[in-house]
C-alpha cells in the first residue's frame, strides 16, 4: 500500500506535535505547531495549504525579500555670504586760507629829475601784476626820496614830485595808493660810509595784498 509522501509528513509532525493550528489569514494558509513553527514535510517541503494552491508557492516560505540600496541623502552646507561693511572715508574739504603778500619794488630817477623813465614804469607794472589775484589790497604805499646833494627843502619838494609821478602811474592801472609820503634826503642809501646817489634818487613802491589759497 502505497502513502503520499505530504500525508505522511503531516501525519508525522501531528504525531511528534499533539496540538498544532493554522496561519494568521484564516482558511488553513500556513500550518504552524503550538510553538509556532511550519509543519514541513517529510522531504522538507511546507504543506501547502488548500486555499494556496492557485499561487503555486508554498504557503510557509518567506516571501522574498529584495534588498534596496539605500542612498544616503548627501547634505551640501550652505556657506552663507559674509558681506564686509567698508567704511567710506570722505576725503576731507579743502580749506581756505587768508594770507598777506608783500609785494614791493623801488625806480630810481635821474638828477633833479621826478619823471618815470621806461625801465620804473615796467617795475611798477611787475608789483600791480603780481598783486592781481589777491582778494584784497591791504595797502599801497609809496615814499618818495633824493640825494643829499643841494638844499634841504628844495629835495624835499623833488621826493613829493617823485611820489606823486609813481601815483599817478598807480591810479592809471587801477591802483589807489593807500598811503604816500616825501621823506626828501633824510633816507640815504649808504655803501662802506658813502652815500650812493643814484640809489637815493628812488621811490620805494609797497603793495600788500591779502591771497586765499586752498589747504
Amino acid at each position: 500500500m502505497k502513502f503520499n509522501k505530504t500525508i505522511l509528513g503531516l501525519a508525522l509532525a501531528l504525531v511528534m506535535t499533539p496540538s498544532w493550528g493554522h496561519g494568521e489569514h484564516g482558511s488553513n494558509t500556513v500550518w504552524k505547531t503550538t510553538d509556532g513553527h511550519q509543519v514541513l514535510s517529510a522531504n522538507g517541503e511546507c504543506v501547502r495549504a488548500f486555499d494556496f494552491a492557485s499561487l503555486g508557492r508554498n504557503s510557509c516560505h518567506a516571501p522574498e525579500i529584495v534588498e534596496v540600496p539605500v542612498v544616503a541623502e548627501v547634505v551640501v552646507p550652505v556657506v552663507a555670504e559674509v558681506v564686509v561693511p567698508v567704511e567710506v572715508v570722505e576725503a576731507a574739504a579743502p580749506m581756505a586760507v587768508l594770507s598777506v603778500e608783500p609785494h614791493k619794488t623801488s625806480v630810481y630817477f635821474d638828477t633833479n629829475s621826478a619823471a618815470l623813465s621806461m625801465e620804473s614804469k615796467m617795475a611798477i607794472d611787475g608789483v600791480i601784476d603780481a598783486s592781481l589775484d589777491a582778494e584784497v589790497l591791504l595797502a599801497v604805499q609809496v615814499v618818495g626820496h633824493a640825494d643829499s646833494r643841494g638844499d634841504t627843502d628844495y629835495n624835499l619838494n623833488l621826493s613829493q614830485d617823485r611820489v606823486d609821478a609813481v601815483v599817478a602811474h598807480l591810479a592809471a592801472r587801477g591802483i589807489t595808493t593807500s598811503s604816500s609820503f616825501a621823506q626828501g634826503e633824510a633816507r640815504p642809501v649808504m655803501e662802506n660810509g658813502t652815500e650812493n646817489l643814484s640809489a637815493s634818487r628812488r621811490a620805494d613802491v609797497l603793495i600788500k595784498a591779502q591771497v586765499k589759497t586752498m589747504n
